[in-house]
């Protein structure tokens, strides 16, 4: 990496992690990262308070500021304290990396600066992939206590659904939002589509509560949320199965906890004909459906049936319309799997638990930085109380200056005792690294691991090319395969 280029910082705290270091720290730690290697430290984006797991990218204005900042060549390269703090799965990590790519920019995590070497890019990417991995653990205490909420039957976080207010945590009608609502099981009832109402609504002003017009999105969750029927239903955690994340088969769920804004019978007769169109127009959770492109003319290629000399097949054809003609999605599949078993290799984890052991010995080193940055940041804080004590003692103060004086040295004080207890960060260990490859290696999820290890698919009728998130440094497949 060449010094002296423009760098942006970006930043984010979610509030709901023990161990999570706050956005003063990732930047302090960033702007000493830029100033040890030259460069110019041109922005600063941070985004608080919004939640790595349950957030998308789109939800943070900071990082959509970031991205189209990019597009604008603002910047050459983005620092980051740790890659987790920009993206928390494999998917969003590739999309920013070809959206930098694009602006000519990179992305650089600080505290896991791997380098250059071919190791170095294992690292980086097992990164992205073990954030995903192990998300789904990282919140087991706020768990508890939103399932103590959740058996009381109380709001649990969040904005409140359309056709309810939040008083003390309790769900109250909001009734002139609940005559929507009504409308909108009847229209559902009555087979009738939803463009008048949409339209009444806009002329009357009526309003999500996100303060965006209601549109046919919003109007579908509506129509599947059992809450309006006076059911409470609270996911400890989400499920991982899309299908399931709307029934919710493992929730703690209350009857009659909720005021209800529609009768149980018209709410079930609604879920029997929706599930009805669902039926006719349910789309097939293909092993690589998504990923899929067509190696002629760029186009994404989606899955389908067709019917030759009396059988039926399963293909992929090109939405491009490029006449490429259609490829089977047995061979594909083929592919994709020998693919996968390639990049699994006992050889490749060799070479990965090389770079994992290679990045552990400078570990002492991270650790020492890490405390020296926690003893500064404590050092700037009491000198910052000690001149509000001055201050104090000086002079003859107002009552109110005295009082904001006293709130901000408590906020102070209340920071130090934060950075004095907060954990040590740690990184996945190499027992943690291997035992997720080998986990990958016998998974029957198949789909959950083409999404984390496949980045792109070009299919023609005679070549099949299979990208992976490792393609870099674990090198890439051309595997032919026809109809």
């Amino acid at each position: 990496m060449n010094s002296g280029l423009r760098a942006a910082i970006y930043a984010r705290y979610s509030t709901n992690k023990q161990d999570e270091i706050s956005i003063e720290a990732q930047v302090r730690a960033c702007r000493e990262y830029a100033a040890g290697h030259g460069h110019v430290v041109v922005k600063v984006y941070s985004d608080e308070a919004i939640s790595g797991k349950g957030s998308k990218t789109t939800s943070r204005k900071q990082y959509q500021a970031l991205i189209k900042d990019c597009a604008n060549h603002m910047y050459d390269i983005v620092l980051v304290h740790k890659y987790d703090r920009i993206a928390r799965n494999v998917g969003e990590h590739v999309n920013l990396e070809l959206k930098l790519a694009e602006g000519g920019a990179s992305l650089i995590a600080v505290a896991q600066d791997f380098g250059q070497s071919k190791e170095a890019k294992i690292m980086k990417t097992m990164m992205w992939a073990l954030s995903e991995y192990y998300i789904d653990n990282l919140s087991e205490e706020v768990t508890k206590g939103h399932k103590e909420i959740a058996f009381q039957g109380l709001h649990n976080g969040g904005v409140a659904p359309f056709g309810y207010d939040i008083v003390d945590q309790k769900y109250i009608i909001n009734q002139a939002e609940a005559v929507y609502v009504r409308k909108m099981f009847r229209c559902a009832i009555n087979r009738e589509g939803f463009v008048e109402l949409v339209r009444e609504m806009d002329d009357n002003g009526i309003i999500g509560k996100r303060g965006k017009p209601m549109k046919y999105t919003q109007i579908y969750e509506i129509l599947r949320n059992e809450k309006y029927a006076g059911v409470y239903a609270y996911s400890p955690k989400e499920e991982k199965d899309r299908s399931l994340r709307r029934t919710k088969p493992n929730a703690i769920r209350l009857e009659n906890a909720i005021p209800p804004i529609v009768d149980k019978a018209t709410f079930d007769e609604v879920q029997r004909i929706m599930d009805e169109r669902k039926q006719t127009g349910k789309k097939s959770d293909y092993l690589c459906r998504g990923l899929v492109y067509c190696g002629n003319c760029g186009a994404k290629m989606y899955g389908s049936k067709t019917q030759r000399k009396g059988h039926e097949y399963l293909i992929y054809y090109c939405s491009g319309k490029c006449g490429m003609g259609i490829v089977r999605m047995e061979d594909i599949d083929r592919s994709v799997k020998q693919y996968l078993h390639s990049i699994l290799s006992d050889k490749n984890q060799k070479l990965i638990n090389e770079a994992l052991q290679n990045y552990a010995k400078g570990e002492k080193d991270r650790i020492e930085k890490y405390n020296a940055d926690v003893r500064q940041q404590i050092e700037e804080k009491q000198t910052q109380i000690d001149n509000y004590m001055r201050a104090l003692g000086s002079s003859v103060l107002p009552t109110d200056i005295i009082a904001d004086i006293g709130n901000k040295i408590t906020v102070l004080k209340n920071s130090i005792k934060e950075l004095s207890e907060a954990p040590l960060p740690k990184d996945y260990t190499i027992a943690q690294v291997s035992d997720w490859l080998q986990s990958l290696k016998i998974s029957v999820d198949e789909r959950k691991t083409v999404e984390l290890l496949v980045s792109r698919i070009e299919a023609t009728k005679t070549e099949i090319n299979v990208f992976s998130t490792l393609n870099s440094v674990l090198g890439e497949t051309g595997c032919g395969g026809g109809t």
